[in-house]
């Protein structure tokens, strides 16, 4: 949808989105469903111990996002760099196509 524009929306957003996921629902089975249901395989963490964690876990991870943009767009500027122009144009526009 942004084609050349906004490659830090594209990829700060959707690890943002992936990680809320892997943060909030992942540890929440893990940690407070899971061993509810599974018996004996350990004791359940608290309701409050576990949003701690995944608040914890998501902002650490929404940081690095943040702080990975300027490394996403210099290896951007390397591969164009490496390919050339005229190669790294058709690439994309051949992804783009394939994407619709």
């Amino acid at each position: 949808m942004t084609g050349e524009k906004a490659i830090w929306l594209r990829a700060t957003g959707s690890t943002l989105v992936s990680q809320l996921i892997d943060s909030f629902v992942v540890l929440f089975i893990a940690f407070y469903i899971g061993p509810r249901i599974s018996g004996n395989q350990g004791t359940p963490w608290s309701l409050n111990l576990v949003m701690a964690i995944c608040m914890g876990n998501y902002i650490y991870k929404f940081i690095v996002a943040i702080i990975m943009t300027p490394v996403i767009y210099g290896v951007h500027a390397l591969i164009e760099r490496y390919l050339g122009a005229p190669l790294a144009t058709e690439m994309k526009r051949q992804a783009m196509s394939k994407g619709n």
